[in-house]
């Protein structure tokens, strides 16, 4: 047998580029006509920037709220909150979380998600959404429009400020990176990654993910609840006790690939999903 291996000549190179083109671009077009039969399902790229840095302020459910979030959240018929670990160093929590971050791909701008976790039908915890804010015009599950509103979020040498919503119903927040043990890095815990898996949101409709190591082997840094001011005027700080868990910060960008919408032909009118 010989190897294969053979020198690269110009002629070869042209040859192969022109061959690169023409078979993806059919192999493109073929995607394009089984998705709009329904045959496949669409994928595109979705790309958490590193700057501003992506945070979450995950924040505790209080105790007298996990049995009132159902109804608080108007969560469909087949989910309920469900424990998970942040850090490998947690014990499992009901927790509510929101991520602010800068997209780019499917999605442009600044976007701020308020998320739960919840147990799918294997018990398995994934995310599911239940406000979603766009600095731009956008899209959703629930909405499909998704309006343009006040998300701002800046990294100013060591600090960054954030602002979602607008007046007596804002979100807002200061966070002062500071060096050493006030934002060590943290390991998150598997299943914390796992729920990106498949993102939910409050019509039972969902997301498939597929992420890189800037999810699942992230660079993060958990900030001190003393480097961080909060002022939550939301209606979702009745559900969460006023100090954070963690503050998250993500050093680096995380590129996911997603399947919008991909359970839509399994899912029934009442949000529950069809397995046959």
């Amino acid at each position: 047998m010989k190897p294969l291996t053979r020198p690269l000549t110009r002629r070869a190179l042209l040859g192969r580029r022109l061959l690169k083109r023409f078979l993806y671009s059919q192999l493109a077009l073929r995607q394009g006509l089984m998705i709009a039969l329904g045959r496949e399902e669409p994928l595109a790229a979705f790309t958490v920037e590193a700057d501003p840095p992506s945070v979450y302020w995950v924040f505790r459910v209080r105790a007298d709220a996990v049995g009132r979030l159902r109804s608080v959240l108007q969560l469909p018929a087949a989910f309920e909150s469900t424990p998970i670990r942040c850090l490998t160093s947690d014990v499992p929590e009901h927790i509510i979380v929101l991520n602010v971050y800068r997209v780019s791909g499917l999605a442009k701008g600044m976007r701020a998600e308020w998320s739960l976790f919840v147990g799918d039908a294997e018990g398995i915890p994934r995310y599911m959404v239940f406000d979603a804010r766009s600095s731009l015009l956008s899209m959703d599950a629930v909405d499909v429009i998704t309006r343009k509103s006040t998300v701002e979020h800046v990294r100013d040498g060591q600090t960054i400020s954030t602002r979602v919503g607008d007046g007596d119903s804002a979100f807002t927040s200061t966070i002062t990176i500071p060096s050493g043990d006030g934002a060590p890095l943290v390991t998150t815990a598997a299943d914390w990654s796992t729920a990106n898996d498949y993102i939910y949101w409050g019509n039972g409709i969902c997301d498939r993910t597929y992420y890189d190591a800037g999810m699942a082997a992230a660079r993060v840094r958990d900030v001190a609840a003393i480097h961080v001011t909060i002022d939550d005027r939301t209606s979702w700080a009745d559900l969460i006790e006023p100090t954070p868990l963690h503050v998250l910060v993500f050093e680096d960008a995380i590129n996911l690939v997603i399947s919008p919408w991909e359970n839509l032909r399994r899912l029934q009118p009442d949000g529950a999903t069809r397995h046959s």
